[in-house]
């Protein structure tokens, strides 16, 4: 399974493309000048997006390389492939994170103000989107096909884009999710939990779509 894992990670790493890292520095900019101490959290999710849109983009590039054929002939069992394109995923989500904590950190420098809330709904964002996203996605691809699952992340973008624009048009604040939030401990544990099971769900439906085709 390291293999797999490897794998993964390395076409992850190749489907980081510079141009849409450019991109994204200047978008940072903008909102630096235009969002104050939020522009860290919003850009994290603008990364949170790409980092989950990666774990899809890398069957593009085994389905270019034709890497079904090979896969299909070594001696590892279907659990073990899907299980270890879900391990890769999980480790994607802690460049997530970091990359969230980073640009945070950034922009507090840069306003010389540090709001702890803040930090913590970006770091939530950064792990929740990336795996929802691929607990989502991933099924599709093993079912159906690359493009399928492609159709499913558009329709991914919608609510994080409104997210995205609700805290930018200052309808939403961090103080207007914290009082939703009520018992913070007690949802976080709901949250993960589900998250859980939504991932061991995906899991298994990836892998049954694996061995149908297979």
């Amino acid at each position: 399974m390291r293999g797999m894992i490897y794998k993964d990670l390395c076409l992850f790493r190749r489907c980081l493309d510079v141009r849409v890292l450019l991109i994204g520095a200047v978008a940072m900019a903008i909102l630096v000048a235009k969002q104050g101490v939020y522009a860290g959290m919003l850009t994290s999710i603008m990364l949170d997006m790409m980092v989950g849109a990666l774990s899809v983009l890398v069957f593009e590039k085994e389905e270019k390389a034709e890497w079904g054929k090979y896969q299909r002939i070594l001696p590892v069992s279907c659990g073990t492939v899907v299980t270890g394109k879900y391990t890769a995923v999980l480790l994607t989500a802690l460049f997530s994170l970091a990359g969230s904590v980073a640009l945070n950190l950034a922009v507090f420098a840069i306003y010389r103000t540090f709001l702890p809330e803040v930090l913590g709904l970006s770091a939530l964002m950064a792990v929740i989107i990336p795996l929802l996203w691929a607990a989502i996605c991933l099924p599709l691809c093993y079912w159906f096909n690359f493009q399928v699952s492609q159709y499913a992340s558009i329709v991914l973008i919608f609510p994080l884009f409104f997210t995205v624009k609700n805290f930018e048009d200052g309808r939403w604040t961090v103080a207007d999710v914290t009082v939703l939030a009520g018992n913070p401990g007690s949802l976080l544990l709901f949250g993960a939990l589900s998250l859980a099971g939504l991932l061991l769900l995906s899991l298994a439906l990836s892998a049954a779509g694996y061995c149908r085709r297979k």
